[in-house]
């Protein structure tokens, strides 16, 4: 998905989804099986390798963007299409944008840290450390 976004980055190295694994109120990740547990998602740059889940989880990401709790950008390794579907919503319904970009591999935000400002772009797909 196009668009720009900065942000601190968040990096889980495990599946995510936000069905059930962020409360969309607060944007603070709640999934007792997720490496990033405790940390929230309102307004970061949020790294994950692939969702899991149902499509349920667009739902879920649409209310936390409603709720002005969602990250500022997604950057996934593979395609999540909740991610994405989401995004289009976003954008759709609440006029908001949130870049999703996909096909990053881990290898190539390695020494991207966590809690480090980044920059992504959605239309390049280029991520970088800005700090």
């Amino acid at each position: 998905m196009k668009g720009t976004a900065r942000g601190r980055a968040v990096l889980s190295e495990k599946a995510f989804t936000f069905a059930h694994g962020v409360d969309p109120s607060t944007g603070d990740v709640t999934d007792v099986r997720s490496d990033i547990r405790g940390y929230n998602v309102k307004g970061v740059v949020l790294f994950y390798p692939f969702g899991k889940g149902s499509t349920t989880s667009s739902a879920w990401f649409l209310e936390t963007v409603r709720r002005g709790n969602h990250p500022a950008a997604i950057v996934t390794e593979g395609v999540d299409l909740s991610a994405v579907i989401g995004s289009v919503m976003a954008g759709v319904i609440y006029r908001k944008q949130v870049p999703v970009i996909s096909g990053i591999p881990r290898s190539s935000y390695s020494s991207i840290k966590q809690g480090e400002e980044v920059s992504a772009d959605g239309g390049s797909g280029e991520v970088e450390r800005t700090t």
